[in-house]
């Protein structure tokens, strides 16, 4: 058992036991007292609806109030002249008594009693006794007359003695069941916030997991909450993780093609300096300068495209293909390239970065030039319903499917070029994943029967 579970039940415990002692201590000391107040209640009532009736009313319909209400009702006259008038009063209330089969053993009304009564009526409580109960009377005077509302009043102390023993056992007994309950529901409650305990800690180590948690309640809302981020960090994390792979192969990668361009320029600087320069060797330097400057900047675009705001415009896909086309015309006719361009409709309207999707066509392009073994390109642009599909293709040699997952890795060439106009660093493919992947754009590249395939649906 946790430490909180036995917290939680030991402090419910002690709450129940109080409560069931003060229950106790009130019941002894007031239920009496509770009892002997709604008598008075019940008796004060009925004075009060016979106060408006006239004694010679009253005294006719003293049966019918008797068995109507539980009450014994006696009275007697006011107008005898002798000076213990106070003793024939009680003489005469206890004669009547009597006939009503209530012989009271203690009974009696005082001359304060009588004088008390010319202004309102009187209560009074007579104990009588080894006889265990107690007469509460009230008197009224109405005309001359006396009347005497006896209700008799058991001592309930002996029975509330025996009802609090009983009491305590049966609190005794139902307190032990609450307590055992309080520690079955506590280690109910505490069991699903240890296992959700265990598992943030593991979380806090790395150690992505889930924990399957049923309660119906906020309990298992929360156990939910926190398995939805374990499963988001763990992604997060093993995404972190292929950043820093791929950082570390595009640093190797980048150091290895800058290294290159550096080394060159280093040896014929060198041999400019020996003074055996053929005429080439500036120009290598130049060449080797700029291929070092464009790798730069397709690192430099590389690192900050993500960072870069897409302006959404729209313009016709159609003119920008055959705009890129056209740049790569003298290129294209050099090499004897055979391109077949298959443009389906007139018109090609999407939603984009314009400078973006330029040079996403620019690559694709250039590549399909670099990499052809046939001399054959293929280009098409189609539509079908509200979707465009482009694609470029052209041959290759035969290549693993594993390489065509690495083509979009920075860095990487599937193999050398064929063109020096267009020698290449392996970064453009980065970029247009960069790119289309901002765009929200579906694109694949595929291999059937040595022909590599690139789509992008628009």
């Amino acid at each position: 058992m946790t430490k909180l579970n036995k917290k939680l039940s030991i402090s419910i415990s002690i709450i129940v036991i109080l409560v069931f002692i003060i229950s106790f201590a009130i019941n002894s000391q007031f239920v009496h007292r509770y009892y002997l107040h709604e008598k008075k209640n019940i008796i004060n009532s009925i004075g009060r609806q016979i106060e408006s009736i006239d004694a010679s009313t009253l005294i006719n319909e003293i049966k019918s109030i008797e068995e109507k209400y539980n009450v014994t009702i006696v009275y007697a006259n006011n107008l005898k002249n002798e000076n213990n008038n106070n003793e024939i009063i009680t003489e005469d209330l206890l004669r009547e008594f009597g006939l009503k089969g209530i012989i009271p053993k203690k009974f009696w009304i005082s001359e304060e009693t009588l004088e008390n009564i010319k202004n309102k009526s009187v209560n009074r409580v007579f104990n009588q006794g080894n006889l265990k109960y107690s007469l509460l009377v009230k008197f009224i005077l109405k005309d001359n007359y006396i009347f005497a509302l006896a209700i008799p009043i058991e001592h309930s102390q002996e029975t509330v003695n025996i009802i609090n023993r009983f009491n305590m056992i049966l609190g005794a007994f139902s307190v032990l069941i609450i307590v055992i309950l309080i520690f079955i529901m506590s280690d109910r409650i505490i069991k699903p916030l240890e296992k959700i305990k265990i598992l943030s800690k593991d979380i806090e180590k790395l150690n992505f997991r889930t924990e399957d948690i049923k309660t119906g309640d906020e309990i298992e809302e929360l156990s939910n909450s926190i398995n939805k981020m374990s499963i988001s960090l763990e992604k997060a994390h093993n995404e972190l993780n292929n950043r820093n792979e791929n950082l570390k192969v595009f640093i190797g990668n980048a150091s290895h093609d800058l290294k290159t361009p550096t080394a060159l320029i280093k040896v014929y600087a060198m041999g400019i300096q020996d003074g055996i320069d053929d005429g080439t060797y500036i120009d290598t330097i130049i060449e080797q300068s700029d291929r070092m400057t464009e790798i730069i900047d397709k690192l430099l675009y590389f690192a900050k495209y993500e960072k870069k705001e897409i302006n959404l415009i729209e313009f016709d896909l159609r003119d920008k293909l055959l705009e890129c086309i056209n740049k790569y015309e003298i290129i294209i006719n050099d090499e004897s390239i055979n391109l077949d361009l298959d443009i389906k409709e007139k018109e090609f309207i999407i939603c984009a970065d314009e400078d973006s999707i330029e040079i996403v066509l620019d690559n694709l392009i250039t590549n399909a030039i670099k990499y052809n073994t046939d001399k054959k390109i293929s280009v098409v642009l189609s539509k079908t319903n509200d979707k465009i599909r482009l694609s470029v293709s052209n041959s290759i040699n035969k290549i693993n499917e594993d390489e065509i997952d690495k083509i979009w890795n920075p860095f990487y060439v599937l193999e050398k070029s064929r063109s020096k106009e267009l020698s290449g660093t392996g970064l453009g493919l980065s970029i247009v994943k960069e790119i289309l992947e901002a765009h929200n754009l579906e694109y694949k590249a595929c291999v059937n029967d040595n022909k590599i395939e690139f789509y992008i649906i628009f």
